[in-house]
């Protein structure tokens, strides 16, 4: 035969049930938080990625791009030898915004390697995040829009939707659909080496700084001596 506890004890009781499950709350949220921000150092999603930059973690996926007029190819892969830097942003051609913004940046990029080329491997790469629309002829009226030359600049296309999303996921870039038939998404210029590792993360008005970056990497001996030995 059971006995009813009196009130008081069962409201103690109740009230430390409810202290209990708050602080288990509070700790497993900040616990959440910690995580998510890197030890509270990044509170921004960019920062996060900038983090994931230095640590080396980030690293494209060898995906099939289509381009015109040259066939569907990869431009980095594990076994690739001789150094390459590529200068590459995300685009599709109905933006009417940031595209057009890190169009003006690549312009700008485009004409300082046409001025001072150096001897490797430097290029820029515009990939489109519409698979669906944008086809190897529909870049190449948006490339000519933007006065690029393929010795220089490339536009190209995963050749699937899984190829595309791939990619995206593998560096950290976000594209979501806005309901209006384009996407909201990063506006980052990424610098990536020969295999694809991601070795730079640069804001738009910090493409000198990301042209600089990537000439370094395909030519140490432009830092000096002292670094190039290293």
């Amino acid at each position: 035969m059971s006995v009813a506890q009196p009130q008081p004890q069962l409201d103690a009781l109740s009230r430390r049930l409810t202290a209990l499950l708050c602080l288990t709350m509070v700790v497993a949220s900040i616990w959440g938080l910690h995580r998510i921000t890197a030890g509270l150092e990044v509170w921004t999603f960019e920062g996060r990625r900038q983090l994931q930059v230095h640590s080396g973690v980030l690293q494209a996926s060898p995906v099939v791009l289509r381009t015109a007029p040259r066939p569907a190819h990869t431009l980095w892969h594990e076994g690739a030898a001789r150094p390459a830097a590529y200068l590459v942003d995300f685009i599709y051609t109905r933006c009417p915004g940031i595209c057009r913004a890190l169009g003006s940046e690549f312009q700008q990029m485009q004409l300082a390697l046409a001025t001072a080329p150096v001897p490797g491997d430097v290029h820029l790469v515009s990939i489109s995040i519409d698979v669906e629309h944008d086809d190897p002829a529909q870049l190449t009226r948006f490339a000519a829009g933007l006065a690029s030359d393929p010795a220089w600049w490339t536009f190209a296309v995963p050749a699937t939707p899984d190829d595309g999303r791939q990619l995206l996921r593998s560096l950290g870039v976000v594209a979501i659909p806005d309901g209006e038939g384009g996407f909201v998404h990063n506006g980052a210029i990424h610098l990536l080496d020969e295999r694809g590792r991601l070795r730079g993360l640069f804001e738009l008005e910090q493409w000198p700084q990301a042209l600089a970056a990537a000439r370094l990497l395909v030519d140490p001996e432009l830092a000096g001596p002292s670094v190039a030995a290293r």
